[in-house]
């Protein structure tokens, strides 16, 4: 087992520097982003990723494109142009 503890030294600008072992086992990077809790007096850092709420509309619609592909389902382009439309209308008008 990775041994994680390690001693850090909190710098002027607040920072500190999470030792490289750490960073490989969470497969971090520069620029990932971390979210910062402090919890029974500790502070404890939880890694996050920021999903677009677009990119998961997208990722359904394209899984349940490819499931009506493997069931043989097919629309002509204009019937998809038609809905990609139709969709577009309704987001506009949800975000008003």
């Amino acid at each position: 087992m990775l041994q994680t503890k390690k001693l850090v030294r909190v710098t002027t600008n607040n920072q500190v520097a999470i030792p490289m072992a750490i960073c490989r086992r969470l497969h971090l990077a520069k620029g990932s982003l971390l979210e910062a809790d402090l919890r029974n007096n500790r502070v404890v850092f939880t890694p996050k990723r920021v999903v677009d709420e677009d990119y998961r509309t997208y990722a359904r619609q394209i899984r349940r494109g490819q499931a009506q592909m493997r069931r043989g389902e097919t629309a002509s382009w204009e019937q998809v142009k038609a809905e990609l439309a139709s969709q577009r209308a309704r987001r506009a008008k949800r975000m008003g």
